[in-house]
């Protein structure tokens, strides 16, 4: 099978969300797959009074923001709740008190380079990013000024290679590893990978999605959907007839919406692996027996008995009442948590762009918030493919029929998974 260089292309895969959309809200979760059962959360989670006292220092955060079509203001209420709470509790970056400054790009790829541009003239010392559809225009301006940019999980072929960069958690592995592990576990031999029908996705569907399957010793046969197609029965029908042990959907929700109500007509008994933008509970009636049973990889564990969820819902109720816990909100915690709990955990006392990239880069292993227990680390060992990766496991859960996610568990991925086979 020849496989070219397929990591100059994963990351349309990474971001099938977009491409399948269209241009929505910067691929952020449609389902939100909010925690419930944690309104009331002992505020003693937040640990004890350590203030930061040092000379202020900023990072930048940006975000979507609120537009006509999308709201993900949760995303920035959270990160200013998770600065006040690194200023509070954890003594701040390295002793120094954390000053936020935010811009929204609102879905506008000049507002996103003018956001960029607004952070490196202000002097910021580090940007985060969660759900940022327009992430290669922030990377075209931060990388080469050299301010370091946390992203929760590559979205693009740039966020994967580009210097300076830091894909916190592994989004490559969430898509691809998850399914292909699965398959494994289960002893499947053949599968069905169903995308769009556009060059970003079916192309790296057919280099990755295969490698990863053939590696887990399965085929993968890829079924491709032309974009705007209102009744995938045909082609779902068509790829029936090979009797796939598997579905795998790339895509976002009113994709997946089709061809789930397609396949669940077709193989209603077969197992469903999707990726976490797939799932909302606003198409789950239009799916026979809606979500119940299908698999989803994901980069988040919002299961409200764990300590990480409890601990972002007591920050939220302190510092941002109102803001729920979602898949929004979490895209404004946890990358600046992580910034801090790693550079806290480095050695030296300096906060400026330099210190932190090294800083980052020689950081022990640190627990990535959200996730109940996966290590990150930014060293460029994590995941050898991409090595501005700082995790190789991922998350997977099962919904519900309505769409709410539950019964997660790590999914430790092989790296061998992604190995081409050799010539």
């Amino acid at each position: 099978m020849k496989v070219g260089n397929p990591w100059r292309t994963v990351g349309a895969a990474v971001a099938a969300c977009a491409v399948a959309a269209a241009a929505t809200a910067g691929c952020s979760s449609n389902s939100d797959n909010a925690s419930s059962g944690a309104a009331t959360v002992d505020p003693a989670i937040l640990g004890a009074q350590n203030v930061a006292t040092g000379e202020p220092v900023t990072i930048g955060f940006i975000s979507e923001g609120k537009a006509a079509a999308y709201d993900t203001s949760a995303e920035i209420a959270a990160a200013n709740a998770t600065v006040a709470y690194i200023n509070e509790h954890l003594g701040g970056l390295r002793g120094h008190k954390v000053v936020l400054k935010t811009c929204e790009s609102k879905g506008n790829p000049a507002a996103a380079t003018d956001c960029a541009n607004q952070m490196v003239g202000s002097g910021v010392v580090a940007v985060a990013e969660g759900a940022l559809g327009l992430v290669d225009q922030t990377i075209d301006v931060l990388s080469p000024a050299g301010v370091p940019l946390l992203l929760n999980y590559g979205a693009s072929p740039k966020s994967l290679s580009a210097p300076n960069v830091f894909s916190l958690m592994n989004g490559v592995s969430a898509i691809f590893a998850t399914p292909a592990e699965l398959a494994k576990e289960k002893g499947i031999t053949k599968a069905a990978m169903v995308t769009i029908d556009v060059p970003g996705a079916t192309g790296t569907a057919n280099q990755i999605g295969k490698l990863t399957f053939a590696n887990a010793g399965a085929a993968l046969d890829v079924v491709t959907i032309p974009p705007g197609t209102p009744d995938m029965t045909s082609q779902i029908a068509a790829a029936k007839r090979n009797d796939p042990g598997m579905w795998v959907v790339l895509g976002e929700t009113t994709f997946c919406g089709g061809a789930l109500k397609a396949i669940r007509t077709a193989a209603p008994d077969a197992p469903v692996v999707v990726n976490d933008r797939c799932v909302s509970p606003s198409i789950s009636s239009s799916i026979p027996g809606g979500f119940e049973g299908v698999q989803v990889g994901t980069t988040t564990n919002l299961d409200p008995a764990n300590n990480d969820v409890k601990l972002i819902q007591a920050a939220l109720d302190q510092y941002a009442s109102g803001t729920p816990v979602n898949a929004t909100s979490a895209g404004g915690w946890s990358p600046i948590l992580a910034l801090a709990e790693a550079l806290n955990s480095a050695p030296g006392t300096d906060v400026t762009r330099q210190s932190i990239l090294e800083g980052l880069r020689t950081a022990p292993p640190q627990k990535y918030p959200l996730t109940n227990g996966i290590d990150f680390q930014c060293n460029g060992k994590a995941f050898p493919m991409a090595p501005t990766v700082c995790a190789s496991d991922v998350i997977v859960a099962t919904a519900d029929r309505g769409g709410k996610l539950g019964d997660y568990r790590i999914l430790e991925t092989d790296p061998a998974l992604f190995t081409p086979p050799s010539r």
